[in-house]
């Protein structure tokens, strides 16, 4: 299974991002999750969603995620992450369920804003992930990216 973890600070552009790799993934296989832990729901048809919600998968869900994903049956597993999740907390956490078995993506969303008014964020969010998509956020590159097709 491939985990491909969303996260950065704006809402809208994360759920753009999944909708647009679900739109693709599902071109690929039917064995599609979504683990949705963002700050608001998110509102996503055709894939089967599951929200983990009052909390963060980088400290307080962390348990409930380890679980979530020992119990899913599917090729890709998508996860949105809060705003308010650690880029570092998240990367131990992602780092210590790394296997032959699950392959582990990170794309941070950056907007402007979070460059200009937390500079120390963003660049623990470039740290901390695979890759980065920056605003005006353009997907079909970092759709292909994340779920490692060739560009």
């Amino acid at each position: 299974m491939q985990l491909i973890a969303i996260t950065g600070m704006p809402h809208q552009p994360k759920a753009r991002f999944t909708q647009a790799l679900i739109e693709v993934l599902s071109e690929e296989t039917d064995r599609l999750a979504l683990i949705d832990n963002c700050d608001m729901p998110l509102s996503i048809s055709g894939v089967t969603r599951q929200r983990l919600a009052g909390g963060c998968v980088c400290c307080s869900l962390a348990s409930g995620l380890i679980s979530q994903l020992g119990r899913l049956d599917a090729d890709y597993a998508l996860l949105p992450v809060s705003a308010l999740a650690d880029p570092g907390a998240l990367a131990s956490i992602l780092d210590s369920l790394r296997s032959e078995g699950l392959q582990i993506t990170t794309v941070s969303l950056i907007d402007i804003l979070t460059q200009i008014r937390n500079p120390y964020l963003s660049r623990k969010l470039k740290y901390y992930s695979d890759f980065q998509v920056y605003e005006p956020f353009e997907f079909s590159e970092a759709v292909q990216a994340a779920i490692g097709m060739p560009l």
